[in-house]
């Protein structure tokens, strides 16, 4: 099965619409939007290093969807074993549902260590393994500089 520009439309539109839906999706680009474009806004989870901190993350669907799951990459700067250096999510999500890409997006922030053998960054990776204290102390560094709330705005306009 294969998605059509129209069916991200209406997937979208279902999202926006449904009061329950635990995040708010719209187009990439308000300018020019794209079906297959998608952003959304996640905090950090309260309790974990990554606290405190807005991420915008952009979402790349194909024309796969639903077989294949998004793209999911991180717009502004997000020091993570599982975040590639462009912003890219390495993530293995129960299934290619949106909704549970993004639950897994978010167990991101408190399972950071999960699969550290097969982690996407080996700076994050290395200074986990040898010094977690540090490399907690480099997070909260990185959450501090790139990921304020009041920094989101400049992603809206893109």
């Amino acid at each position: 099965m294969k998605s059509s520009p129209e069916t991200l439309k209406k997937l979208l539109n279902e999202l926006q619409n449904d009061q329950n839906c635990l995040y708010e999706f719209d187009y990439l680009s308000e300018k020019s939007p794209n079906a297959f474009e998608w952003k959304t806004v996640l905090q950090g989870s309260q309790g974990t290093i990554y606290e405190n901190g807005y991420y915008m993350i952009k979402i790349v669907f194909t024309e796969d969807y639903p077989s294949k799951r998004p793209d999911v990459y991180f717009l502004n700067k997000i020091f993570h074993p599982h975040i590639s250096s462009n912003g890219w999510a390495c993530i293995e999500p129960p299934s290619p549902d949106i909704i549970d890409v993004m639950q897994t997006v978010e167990n991101m922030f408190v399972e950071y260590g999960k699969n550290i053998n097969h982690a996407y960054r080996n700076d994050a990776r290395r200074l986990y393994e040898t010094n977690r204290n540090e490399f907690e102390n480099e997070v909260r560094k990185w959450v501090s500089a790139y990921a304020k709330l009041e920094d989101i705005d400049k992603y809206y306009d893109l």
